[in-house]
């Protein structure tokens, strides 16, 4: 039983991918802070 249509499938698949994907980059960005940001932040 499908609810959802191929396309709307391949377009949900998507926009999950992407949302995880924007949050492991967020979290391996705060976790590995890029040397100009630690300066930038440091007096």
């Amino acid at each position: 039983m499908n609810l959802l249509t191929k396309q709307e499938q391949l377009v949900l698949c998507t926009v999950l991918g992407l949302l995880l994907m924007g949050w492991a980059v967020k979290t391996y960005r705060t976790a590995h802070p890029s040397p100009a940001m630690v300066q930038a932040v440091a007096p």
